[in-house]
């Protein structure tokens, strides 16, 4: 006995309408290949009208949307993103990043903590690792917890080649002039 023309066996949220994938193809040709920001941006908006929980337009129209410098509400459909898949670090990553940018520095780093814990060496690009633990570093060294940004570094030289160590070396002894001095506050 089929079960095909019972509706009841069909997640509603998961059919995707094949012009939502097509305009999301094209939109990424633009976005990579030719560099028509406003065109992709166009063709996701379109897409995603048609199907609002397609996740690969939502991620490349908030990154198309960061890119602009339309931070939060970039950040708005980042957030849209982690309720459809709240798996993917890299989507943490993302929602971090903004709100390094909006100086929300606790939040961040709440962000990049569950980005980190997601993390899967085998599945996942080490490069995406590297970048979550220079955020991490940037957030610390933000919220002044300059000895766990040293640290951080510390535990992650390896991956972190290319990344500068003289602003989190002068901020810690700048802290440790301020711990020696003995000053109190009037």
């Amino acid at each position: 006995m089929q079960n095909s023309f019972n509706s009841f066996y069909i997640k509603k949220s998961n059919v995707i309408n094949i012009k939502s994938e097509i305009l999301f193809r094209e939109a990424e040709d633009d976005f990579f290949y030719f560099n028509k920001i406003n065109s992709a941006s166009k063709k996701l908006n379109a897409a995603l009208k048609l199907t609002p929980n397609h996740l690969k337009s939502i991620i490349l129209f908030a990154d198309i949307l960061f890119i602009k410098n339309n931070v939060k509400k970039a950040l708005k459909f980042y957030l849209s993103a982690l309720d459809i898949n709240d798996d993917s670090p890299r989507i943490y990553g993302a929602a971090a990043n903004c709100y390094l940018r909006l100086k929300k520095y606790k939040l961040a780093l709440c962000f990049i903590e569950s980005a980190i814990s997601k993390f899967n060496f085998s599945i996942h690009n080490i490069d995406l690792y590297s970048q979550l633990i220079e955020l991490k570093i940037d957030a610390l060294i933000h919220l002044n917890n300059l000895k766990q940004a040293y640290y951080t570094y510390i535990k992650e030289k390896n991956l972190l080649n290319d990344f500068n160590s003289d602003i989190i070396n002068r901020k810690l002894k700048i802290l440790e002039k301020i711990n020696n001095a003995n000053l109190k506050i009037v």
